[in-house]
């Protein structure tokens, strides 16, 4: 108890630093097994996922990542999307159909990649790991226009739950620490550019080294709370409320010509602090079947507004999902990302995990954005 009392205290230290600054927005990996099911089961996350999610996991039984990845790709996984991609990576499209295609492609679905690479313990009431996230996007209306970004970032995480026993009820809470490094792209990075130099296989590294970055160090806490009964639970959370972040600025050909990333800088931001509220239902058929639901909210108080003005309207905040566990190996699960269907699967083979998904999300209220998602890990 006094560990957790003492983490709670240095969030509250840490909490009350913030000045009133520029925010950021945070950045979490799109993983298998939580785009599966909708985005959702954050609140409820258990294991490795709960350096990303609700570190009242860290109560849960013991898991020792040795290595997690998880790759994702916003493209619409149809056969000629991807024909279309093997031929440009190939060299076999025409130059000015390659244009055409990515254009169509950014306009309607937008186009990017994701990486996630990291290890730890959790679990027995101590959360302690070290995690990356990258991650490549380019939006817009048009070839011409549409931006890319990248944003990284690298965390070590220190975190704490402790459970408490009241009776029928399980409490537990649950706190971290995160000292984390980001490094993202400024916003003038034209695609156009960046891909005619790729597809036309001249001047490429010179337009790469000549991009500019935005580094900065920083500490971030998060806090999180379940309640269970029998097979049902809620929760609530809050990841990103952060510490000041000073950015500094450089350039690709600055790191590779000195190998130094700023560290600090004139310009202050803060993390933009996320919130999330859910409830689960756990079931156990049987010894060889089990099912989960999860309902959860990034926007709670956008959701009570919701419901006063419609169920649509709230229904559209949501991420609900479900699992389907099969002989303690194969799990089998569907979601819906604020109204937008998921589907994944997951193979449990002791010591390595593999899980795979298919997702839509709402990057804007104009557009929807499809994806696919793989994730690999060695757990003991």
């Amino acid at each position: 108890m006094r560990r957790l009392l003492a983490l709670i205290f240095l969030t509250f230290v840490l909490a009350t630093s913030l000045a009133a600054q520029d925010t950021v927005p945070g950045l979490s990996p799109k993983d298998a097994r939580s785009m599966g099911m909708g985005g959702g089961f954050k609140v409820f996350s258990t294991g490795y996922q709960s350096f990303f999610g609700n570190p009242a996991g860290y109560a849960e039984r013991r898991s020792i990542t040795l290595a997690d990845i998880a790759l994702w790709g916003y493209l619409d996984p149809s056969p000629a999307n991807l024909r279309a991609i093997s031929e440009i990576a190939q060299d076999d499209m025409v130059l000015a159909d390659a244009q055409t295609y990515l254009g169509s492609q950014v306009a309607e679905n937008d186009l990017g990649a994701g990486l996630s690479l990291g290890f730890g313990w959790a679990g027995e009431g101590l959360g302690l790991g070290l995690t990356m996230i990258s991650e490549a996007l380019a939006t817009g209306d048009d070839y011409g226009s549409a931006k890319a970004t990248i944003r990284n970032e690298a965390s070590a995480i220190l975190g704490i739950a402790f459970p408490i026993d009241l009776g029928p009820l399980a409490l537990t809470l649950g706190a971290d620490v995160r000292a984390f490094y980001r490094l993202d792209s400024t916003d003038d990075w034209l695609f156009s550019t960046l891909a005619d130099a790729f597809l036309s296989k001249s001047g490429y590294n010179a337009q790469i080294s000549g991009l500019e970055l935005i580094g900065g160090s920083g500490f971030a806490v998060d806090g999180g709370i379940t309640l269970r009964i029998g097979g049902f639970s809620l929760g609530a959370m809050v990841r990103d409320y952060g510490y000041n972040l000073t950015i500094g600025e450089t350039s690709i050909s600055e790191i590779v010509e000195s190998y130094y990333l700023p560290f600090a800088g004139d310009t202050v931001y803060t993390l933009e602090p996320r919130y999330y509220v859910g409830m689960g239902l756990n079931i156990n058929h049987t010894k060889w079947l089990r099912s989960s639901i999860y309902i959860e909210t990034d926007d709670p108080a956008g959701y009570v507004q919701g419901i006063q003005d419609g169920f649509s309207s709230s229904f559209d905040m949501l991420h609900a999902g479900m699992e389907l566990n099969l002989a303690r190996f194969l799990a089998l699960r569907v979601g819906f990302n604020k109204g937008l269907l998921a589907f994944g699967l997951g193979l449990d083979l002791s010591l390595i995990e593999f899980d795979a998904a298919i997702f839509s999300e709402h990057p804007s209220d104009d557009k929807i954005r499809t994806g696919i998602a793989l994730q690999a890990a060695i757990r003991i």
